[in-house]
């Protein structure tokens, strides 16, 4: 089978994001309520990191299998790793995270909040291996569904397939506030979809690659030269 139906998405889209969507949404109306802040949702210590490397890859699984058992011809993804891909993967993230630094700085004024990362020397002096390890892992699932599986429907059904998957991205990444999410959800998706339509083959490792040094460093650029 080359083409997914819409129940398999339903069913991968419930596989693989359904306690993300849940504990997002949980931990926005948190948010809103004043209960807790942007930083401490986006605080993790080494045993959240880990213990969501090991959700993810057990979810990855069950999603594998399911496409197994559905028959899935998994050659439909074109996962190649030569120099080409890691130097597409790096210039697509900083095209995305010039992208992302100009959408934080139109909606500053909405947030009041800083939109940049902290300097690149701060990711030596406070990331762990648990979060470079999480964000390699993150980059392949998270791109694994939005550019392998819901674009896997004939070409009639992206009309819906692509929407709803933004709206996915969307919904659990509301934890870091519904600026960001929007802009992560719909800038990034829409962006990522472009490259990936625009690529001659197909590859999903640039994709992947991209993903987890935004993961890793922050979907942002200027700050490491705004001083």
């Amino acid at each position: 089978m080359n083409h997914l139906k819409w129940f398999d998405i339903l069913v991968l889209t419930l596989i693989l994001w359904g306690e993300g969507i849940y504990t997002s949404t949980a931990s926005y109306i948190a948010l809103i309520q004043g209960a807790s802040t942007v930083d401490d949702n986006l605080t993790f210590s080494a045993t959240d990191n880990y213990g969501a490397l090991a959700l993810q890859a057990g979810l990855l699984l069950l999603a594998l299998l399911y496409l197994w058992l559905r028959r899935f011809d998994f050659k439909v993804w074109t996962i190649r790793f030569n120099i080409k891909a890691v130097a597409g993967g790096v210039l697509i993230f900083l095209a995305a995270a010039l992208l992302l630094d100009i959408y934080f700085m139109l909606t500053n004024p909405l947030t009041g909040l800083l939109p940049f990362p902290g300097p690149i020397g701060a990711f030596f002096g406070s990331e762990t291996v648990s979060s470079v390890i999480y964000a390699l892992l993150n980059g392949v699932y998270e791109e694994i569904y939005f550019l392998g599986i819901c674009l896997a429907v004939r070409k009639e059904h992206l009309k819906w397939a692509l929407p709803f998957s933004l709206l996915i991205r969307v919904s659990f990444h509301t934890y870091q506030g519904m600026i960001s999410a929007l802009g992560i959800g719909l800038l990034f998706g829409i962006f990522m979809y472009l490259m990936y339509r625009r690529s001659k083959d197909r590859n999903l490792l640039p994709f992947f690659i991209a993903h987890a040094i935004g993961d890793i460093f922050g979907l942002g650029v200027l700050s490491y030269f705004w001083m």
